[in-house]
């Protein structure tokens, strides 16, 4: 455990934290995933939003359905398998709605009508992604799992990975990430 965090595992909040997917952890929905703590707590549990899984669904396509116009390209990102019906925006934390809440490190997170409301009129952060469902963990479910030697690698947040890259280029970034930052704290 010791590897994944540089204080006690019962002290560590990795809220605010990037989890990675290990190379060797070769199948499944988080195979090769990036994903952004943005809740970490003994009661609750753990919440993530997975960073690098773009799907064929427009923005443009989910504001028409909801009777407003929008002439962006975005696609919305798989956020995980948990609640996939809840739309999510992950952005820079000067911009806000009536449901922002404050990650950390620069960042906040929108779900609300209005969100949707001020994209239809051209008011939106100037980084920002969409994401459909989120990640979720039990209560210490999380620790568990990082304790596997295969499971999950974990690094701070560097905004070029959130929000400059998706899919496999935005993984072997953050893997490599989470390499420099651990060999930078033996030094």
């Amino acid at each position: 455990m010791a590897a994944h965090c540089p204080i006690g595992v019962d002290e560590m909040s990795y809220k605010g934290k990037l989890l990675v997917a290990h190379p060797n952890l070769k199948e499944g929905i988080f195979a090769r995933s990036v994903i952004l703590i943005y809740q970490d707590d003994p009661q609750n549990g753990t919440l993530g939003l997975m960073l690098n899984k773009p799907t064929t669904w427009k923005l443009r396509t989910l504001l028409e359905e909801k009777n407003m116009s929008y002439e962006g390209s975005e696609y919305i990102y798989k956020g995980g398998p948990v609640n996939e019906n809840a739309i999510i925006m992950l952005h820079e934390d000067n911009w806000y709605c009536s449901n922002t809440t404050q990650v950390g490190n620069g960042l906040a997170m929108t779900s609300d009508i209005l969100m949707m409301e001020k994209l239809s009129m051209q008011n939106k952060p100037v980084t920002w992604r969409m994401f459909a469902g989120m990640c979720g963990w039990a209560p210490s479910q999380l620790i568990r799992e990082l304790s596997s030697p295969n499971g999950w690698l974990t690094c701070d947040i560097n905004d070029s990975i959130v929000f400059d890259k998706d899919g496999e280029r935005q993984w072997n970034s953050a893997v490599q990430m989470c390499a420099t930052q651990k060999i930078d704290s033996y030094f």
